[in-house]
């Protein structure tokens, strides 16, 4: 069988099928960049989106982690300074510490709530020494010495009813606590002892360390029911969100 004989183009037939062969591959080149461009944005589209989920999951176990720190840190331990009810549904932990001037003004007020309310909540005290006061360390080491004695309350109160003549001293002075000590009665001899221990310390450390992880920075600090609220302006608005507390 004969091959088909192809007809004989001009030279115009030639140019112009060479002219659609250019337009077809530069077509070609085109679709082929387009091609290309789609495949880049959608990788980079995913790796944004798989990105974002993944900041979003490590959020999320970021606050579940966050949430269970600061359950666990709130809860009440064998060795904290309680005042009230501890078997009660509403718990109240302030981190303070006994040279600043804002817990002196709250002491009253959460004194007050503590003999109001103490049948139907659990006040909790904890040591927050801040290194700006020269005398932080000083005087809970006091306090918690004081406390080994079964004073703690007694020193707590004595302290801040006394602060202004022992707070912002230009440097630590034992000897005006051991004053106090001896004022409650305390086993002198013990009390020093005690007040430069590293069990001493090391409890208030404790205490400092968790308010850390707490992400307090400044004195006084409440946690109710494990949130942390803003320091309320009054008598009134403590008992609002205590009464709130309890009516949940």
């Amino acid at each position: 069988m004969e091959k088909e004989q192809q007809p004989d183009l001009t030279k115009k037939e030639r140019k112009e099928i060479k002219r659609q062969e250019r337009e077809d591959e530069r077509v070609r080149q085109i679709r082929k960049r387009q091609t290309k461009k789609y495949i880049t944005r959608l990788v980079v589209l995913s790796v944004v989106v798989l990105s974002i989920v993944g900041v979003w999951k490590l959020m999320q176990q970021s606050a579940t982690s966050s949430a269970l720190v600061s359950s666990e840190v709130l809860q009440v331990q064998a060795d904290d300074w309680v005042k009230g009810n501890i078997d009660a549904t509403v718990t109240l932990v302030e981190y303070l510490d006994f040279e600043c001037e804002a817990c002196g003004a709250y002491y009253p007020l959460v004194k007050r709530l503590s003999e109001e309310y103490g049948d139907r909540v659990t006040f909790v005290s904890r040591y927050f020494p801040l290194p700006n006061h020269r005398n932080s360390m000083t005087s809970a080491s006091a306090i918690e010495a004081a406390g080994r004695q079964g004073k703690y309350w007694e020193m707590h109160d004595l302290l801040f009813e006394e602060q202004q003549n022992w707070g912002e001293l230009a440097a630590p002075d034992p000897a005006i606590f051991e004053r106090y000590a001896e004022q409650l009665g305390l086993d002198m001899e013990r009390f020093k002892q005690d007040v430069a221990s590293e069990e001493v310390r090391n409890r208030i450390v404790r205490d400092r360390d968790a308010g850390s992880r707490l992400g307090i920075s400044g004195t006084p600090t409440f946690f109710l029911n494990g949130e942390k609220i803003q320091n309320p302006r009054g008598y009134e608005a403590f008992v609002s969100l205590l009464e709130d507390a309890l009516q949940q």
